[in-house]
């Protein structure tokens, strides 16, 4: 099953999740991103909402597909269970 759905690759370590201080609701395979928004957003703290955008939209761009390959996994396992 996990052949189907491969995880993408960790681009942060558990180190470097920790220098960055990031909280661990967000530690996942989209930290990175989620690292360069915060810098963005702290580098343009007034306009953050207009200049951020593409920051923004690629760490959401990344959440969903991370939520879109969790779904996908969790129907294969109720088919497999005969659940469906």
């Amino acid at each position: 099953m996990t052949d189907r759905f491969p995880a993408p690759p960790m681009k942060m370590t558990r180190d470097e999740m920790d220098t960055a201080d990031i909280p661990y609701h967000f530690r996942d395979y989209c930290a990175h991103m989620w690292v360069d928004y915060k810098e963005c957003r702290t580098n343009h703290p007034i306009v953050w909402r207009k200049t951020c955008g593409h920051e923004v939209h690629a760490y959401n761009k990344c959440e969903y597909k991370e939520f879109k390959r969790r779904v996908a996994i969790a129907i294969e396992e109720k088919r497999r269970r005969g659940m469906m």
